[in-house]
């Protein structure tokens, strides 16, 4: 997560648990939980925490948000199939002020397959005009996906 992060930030990383098994998943933290900005023109943020188990790291949930910096998240991807919510397939929530009959398109859970976080970076330098702090930042993506 790190090696992959360190594609658009410096931001540090910390991991919970006592690096041992565990019934409870533990957590990898960007930036104690706060949102960090983004270099690019777009001044956007991103957000990130994972959950893994094993000695191997296998994802148990995962939440990326990238934000419009002092207006909050613009899109959030979320999987978490332990909780509260009725919704426990991978999803995205849209920032959207557009009510569909009794609720409002940003509170809608849209369906999407898993969501890696080399996704959101590509998402991120591709499309949304962020631009990366290493020249070989897709080099490093496709070397983290295999």
């Amino acid at each position: 997560m790190s090696r992959v992060l360190s594609c658009l930030t410096t931001a540090h990383v910390d991991v919970g648990g006592d690096y041992a098994p565990s019934a409870t998943p533990h957590a990898l933290i960007m930036a104690g939980n706060d949102a960090v900005a983004l270099r690019g023109a777009s001044r956007l943020t991103l957000a990130v925490s994972e959950h893994y188990t094993g000695w191997q790291v296998q994802r148990a949930a995962y939440f990326y948000a990238i934000g419009l910096h002092d207006s909050g998240e613009l899109l959030a991807y979320h999987w978490h199939p332990h909780g509260k919510s009725p919704v426990l397939d991978p999803h995205l929530h849209v920032r959207a002020n557009i009510q569909l009959g009794e609720r409002w398109l940003g509170k809608v859970h849209l369906p999407t397959g898993a969501i890696k976080l080399e996704d959101i970076v590509s998402l991120a330098v591709n499309e949304l005009a962020v631009e990366p702090l290493r020249e070989d930042w897709e080099l490093l993506l496709n070397e983290n996906r295999t």
